[in-house]
């Protein structure tokens, strides 16, 4: 998840291969060999081998270049491996042989979506939907790319129409996500629960369900839907440990040693790994994976044997992973641990950092204004640097920047400002981003892993959110159950961060300024 924790929006839904009808051509012994290897391909295809079974698809092409099937289906395998660009070349190949065929727009669509360029991903759903009006794959599609675009209600009319073509569950599921994205989130929870009455077991349809659930503070019930996550390990980033039994919470651990794995996004290990107290309160002996970038931070952590993911461990008795244990031990809006005490920047790093920021003169403002670009909601969680200058620009405090990784974009823009500093690979791991920190009278963040870490360490930290944001800052509140320090500044209209921005300048010179 989503970080954070990570969403499911939607799968998408590839154009089906014809059937090969026989013709004089199969005669041929060429012909007859590019469809035994076709064959090939498709079986291998269907396995789930898919480097294999583009190979095969490859030999087709060769032998016959203007393969329709052959150049489809290689294009959705680019696609299943993540080379979007790879599946626009040969879904453009393909479409040149057959440009009415509805399930080649679809496919390319889906493509230019995962490269961000969603005007040219519309542009070929609305071909798809020309050509097949009566598709609801092709309505579903559109409908996933209109919610990307913040065009919801017509997105919203696409899932509905979609559903009348086919009562299918990832209709409901599409709905159920643009429900939301509306702030209509009961409403949302029907759809998922339909999903889910036609599809038992989609992981996606569960796993919405749970987050949308506790969002709208349902714990219970949202914890146990979430379970459903663990389908889908890969996703997770999570790493399996078959050899040893699962903890479910009732088994002692009295005298025993537990595994504790992180999963999903940085921030999430920040957040929960608190729980690694409670754990060890069951008179466990508590060893905690995390990933290599937070280990000498977490390491920290009194009474907690901290690894980073590519450690040796030693032996265990069991294991859970790390967003399992809210579960466990029954979270809810009013029993939720506090952040951990001991968590802290190792001496040797503040002193280090103080040193680098030099004498204090103005109260000094750390920021954080993106993610992680992988997050399945970075396009709504993360705001451009120029929209954050243009707000805050010109109050009389120092600005310093909290993220390690910038785009160019923004490296371009801070070059040319003397007035937010940046550190960039001084910023070796998460003890030098604590130290920081730590150093800083306020942190302004976006909903990403220094939002976490600032939190957790007590700081002062405003944390700016979309309207719809995350599950774990709940809805309609400017604090949170999980952050004693932080104050949470919401989009009033989805989208809106200058609102936001103007929050915080107004409380930063209320609260640096004096009268």
């Amino acid at each position: 998840m989503q970080g954070g924790q990570v969403r499911i929006v939607g799968r998408p839904t590839f154009g089906k291969s014809r059937t090969i009808m026989k013709s004089p051509l199969f005669a041929q012994p060429v012909a007859l060999q590019a469809q035994s290897l076709f064959q090939q391909a498709t079986t291998l295809h269907q396995q789930g081998l898919l480097p294999e079974a583009l190979t095969c698809y490859q030999k087709v092409m060769q032998l016959q270049p203007r393969h329709f099937d052959a150049l489809n289906l290689s294009g959705v395998i680019a696609l299943q491996l993540g080379d979007a660009q790879q599946a626009v070349e040969l879904f453009n190949k393909a479409a040149k042989i057959e440009r009415e065929h509805p399930g080649i727009h679809i496919n390319r669509g889906t493509a230019y979506q995962q490269l961000g360029d969603l005007e040219l991903a519309l542009t070929n759903f609305n071909k798809a939907v020309a050509l097949a009006p009566t598709n609801d794959k092709a309505f579903n599609n559109r409908g996933n790319v209109l919610v990307r675009m913040n065009r919801l209600d017509e997105a919203l009319r696409d899932f509905d129409h979609a559903l009348q073509l086919k009562d299918d569950y990832s209709g409901h599921n599409n709905r159920g996500l643009a429900l939301g994205e509306l702030m209509r989130h009961d409403e949302g929870v029907s759809a998922f629960e339909r999903a889910i009455a036609l599809a038992p077991e989609s992981v996606d349809a569960h796993w919405n369900l749970g987050m949308a659930l506790l969002r709208i503070g349902q714990f219970e019930r949202g914890w146990r839907e979430s379970e459903w996550r663990l389908q889908r390990p890969a996703l997770l980033g999570l790493l399996t440990h078959q050899n040893t039994p699962r903890w479910d919470g009732h088994a002692s651990l009295q005298g025993k040693t537990i595994l504790l794995c992180h999963e999903q996004g940085l921030g999430d290990t920040i957040q929960f790994a608190r729980y690694a107290s409670l754990v060890k309160a069951r008179g466990a002996r508590v060893l905690l994976l995390v990933q290599p970038a937070l280990r000498p931070l977490l390491s920290t952590l009194e009474g907690i044997e901290v690894f980073g993911s590519d450690d040796p461990l030693p032996t265990f008795d069991c294991h859970i992973p790390l967003l399992s244990l809210p579960m466990i031990f029954q979270s809810d809006e009013r029993h939720i641990p506090t952040p951990p005490l001991g968590l802290h920047a190792t001496p040797e790093a503040l002193a280090q950092w103080q040193q680098r920021l030099g004498e204090r003169r103005r109260p000094r403002i750390g920021v954080a204004w993106s993610g992680n670009t992988a997050h399945v909601d970075d396009h709504k969680r993360s705001l451009p640097l120029t929209s954050l200058l243009q707000q805050l620009s010109g109050l009389d405090v120092d600005w310093i920047c909290l993220q390690k990784d910038l785009s160019a974009t923004d490296e371009a823009t801070l070059a040319a400002r003397a007035d937010i500093r940046h550190f960039g690979a001084e910023l070796q791991d998460f003890n030098d981003t604590a130290a920081l920190c730590t150093l800083m009278d306020v942190v302004v963040s976006v909903d990403t892993s220094v939002a976490h870490l600032a939190a957790t360490l007590g700081k002062p930290t405003w944390v700016m959110l979309a309207q719809n944001p995350d599950w774990r800052w709940l809805l309609g509140r400017t604090d949170s159950p999980w952050y004693p320090s932080a104050r949470l500044y919401r989009q009033d209209t989805r989208g809106d961060w200058a609102g936001v921005l103007q929050k915080i300048r107004a409380d930063l010179s209320a609260l640096f300024i004096t009268p």
